[in-house]
């Protein structure tokens, strides 16, 4: 699927062959609407010229840590939460991947992701508990952009706010400093969250015209409907740049009590556990092949669809 240029910053010097490293995680477009809802952790970079790297993909059956929600069931892709590392397998396809991830392990031993402060995220604008496989198309890919202004925390959830377009520009967006429309999303709405977005902040130094302080989105992970141009809209005060963050977290009423501090996401454990348990989950006939056909044993969850295979992943971008 191609997709426009950005008004300035270049995403794909992000995702180059030197941008990789060993034991991150990284997200890959899907097959639905080509958005980054995939998850693989690099376990080595094999090979940078031609692009070579071992791989799991993460996967997950439940949302148990949220609600009973069927949205695996359902055909929904899971974004946030736990998720177990699948067998080795080798990727060649780099334009497969969108962005590199944060994550940690959860206290029950699993690679964790969940949305941190700072990050840009898309979230379902029309999202239901009631969604289910029958829910269409047209309902589902509606999306807002928000982000993110602090960790999550399983006790109060997150809180966002929302990212306005930009007068004039595809890519470019500012957030609304408003504490009215700041947003607490708790622990059971997790689910609207799609996927992350990469976003670079503008320094002013791009372009003449470049807005300071404002966040440029990568189009490869924002839906077409919200790349037009606008000319007209409300105009919220842009952010200085280089304390754009700062300022959306003082928007944001101090209203908690000591007891009410958010946490942050459980890490109780090093990386280099999950890391090794990786290793450890796939003998030399495992790792040798391929995760669909032998994912059947339960402590090893089934490859990401259609994500294994390096036309499949071209294809979904």
């Amino acid at each position: 699927m191609s997709v426009p240029d950005p008004d300035f910053h270049d995403f794909d010097k992000d995702r180059s062959e030197s941008s990789f490293g060993d034991n991150e995680v990284w997200s890959a477009y899907d097959d639905d609407d080509g958005m980054p809802r995939f998850y693989a952790l690099i376990h080595k970079v094999v090979c940078r010229d031609p692009f070579k790297v071992r791989v799991s993909w993460l996967n997950s059956k439940t949302t148990n840590e949220f609600s009973n929600m069927d949205w695996v069931g359902s055909g929904f892709y899971k974004t946030c939460g736990e998720f177990r590392v699948g067998r080795h397998e080798n990727c060649k396809s780099m334009n497969a991947f969108s962005q590199k991830v944060n994550w940690s392990k959860s206290s029950r031993g699993s690679v964790l992701i969940v949305p941190q402060k700072g990050d840009v995220w898309a979230l379902y604008k029309n999202w239901s508990s009631d969604w289910n496989e029958h829910t269409h198309d047209e309902v589902v890919h509606k999306y807002d952009m928000v982000t993110v202004v602090d960790d999550y925390n399983e006790e109060h959830g997150v809180r966002v706010a929302p990212l306005e377009k930009v007068v004039g520009f595809k890519t470019v967006f500012r957030p609304n400093l408003n504490p009215e429309v700041i947003k607490r999303i708790p622990k059971e709405e997790m689910l609207r969250f799609s996927h992350r977005v990469p976003n670079h902040l503008l320094t002013g130094l791009e372009a003449e015209n470049a807005p300071k302080g404002c966040l440029e989105l990568d189009t490869a992970a924002t839906p077409l409907e919200l790349l037009q141009v606008i000319t007209e809209g409300n105009e919220a005060p842009i952010p200085n740049g280089e304390n754009a963050d700062e300022e959306v977290l003082q928007a944001v009423p101090n209203s908690s009590s000591d007891e009410e501090v958010l946490q942050d996401a459980p890490n109780s454990s090093s990386e280099e556990e999950v890391l090794q348990d990786a290793r450890n989950s796939s003998s030399e006939e495992e790792v040798l092949q391929d995760a669909r056909n032998s994912s059947s044993e339960e402590e090893v969850l089934q490859d990401t669809p259609n994500s294994s295979s390096d036309e499949g992943s071209e294809s979904s971008n």
